[in-house]
């Protein structure tokens, strides 16, 4: 993203777009039960999840980007959470985590999953620096349709000139899969319905 076009896509995620992130914060807990502990924030952008998952758990967060610019504004939006004492944000690529092994409880990602080149070694770097027991919730969407209309309705009403960020295409799920299936990790679930395309995995307990 274009550094000038930061400040309107932060305002945007953190005001009309909210609601979404909120969405799959409760879901991620609902569905991992993973409330305290370590959570990466991989691809974070400006930290939008891993933020509206702060606001529900006593989980402590590492945010890693590529991005120079939205790691400052991740920083931003920490300090505003009052997040500071348990966040911290360091510069990566989910091919190269910057993080020891075995030192996440959570890895979490929304909406990078589509820019990552090398499935295979993105997944066995997740996986690597998943604990025992830890678990994997990494995907896109924009909510529910109940979640997703509203917001659509509430965008063109606040920003009737949005327009979507460019993304490249996802990859197909026999991509994932075959991925996954690459980097050694079984059992796995890859799903694409209304609510996004979501893939979650374990690292088992040996």
């Amino acid at each position: 993203m274009h550094p000038e076009n930061i400040p309107l896509y932060n305002e945007v995620a953190l005001g009309v777009h909210a609601p979404i992130y909120s969405y799959y914060a409760r879901r991620i807990v609902e569905e991992t039960s993973i409330t305290t502990g370590h959570c990466l924030d991989i691809g974070c952008g400006g930290g939008y999840l891993g933020l509206a998952l702060a606001q529900i758990t006593a989980l402590d967060f590492v945010f890693c980007d590529q991005s120079g610019e939205m790691l400052a504004c991740a920083q931003e939006n920490i300090a505003h959470f009052h997040c500071a004492t348990r966040a911290k944000i360091v510069h990566g690529s989910v091919q190269q985590i910057p993080l020891e092994d075995q030192s996440m409880d959570l890895v979490i990602s929304r909406g990078s999953l589509p820019f990552w080149e090398d499935l295979p070694t993105a997944f066995t770097e997740i996986y690597r620096v998943l604990r025992p027991g830890g678990q994997a919730y990494i995907g896109g969407g924009l909510g529910d349709p109940n979640t997703r209309e509203a917001m659509k309705r509430l965008r063109r009403q606040t920003y009737p000139d949005w327009q979507e960020k460019q993304r490249p295409p996802h990859h197909s799920d026999q991509q994932y899969q075959e991925g996954l299936t690459r980097a050694g990790i079984h059992p796995f679930l890859v799903t694409r319905n209304d609510e996004g395309l979501w893939i979650r995995f374990r690292k088992e307990i040996q």
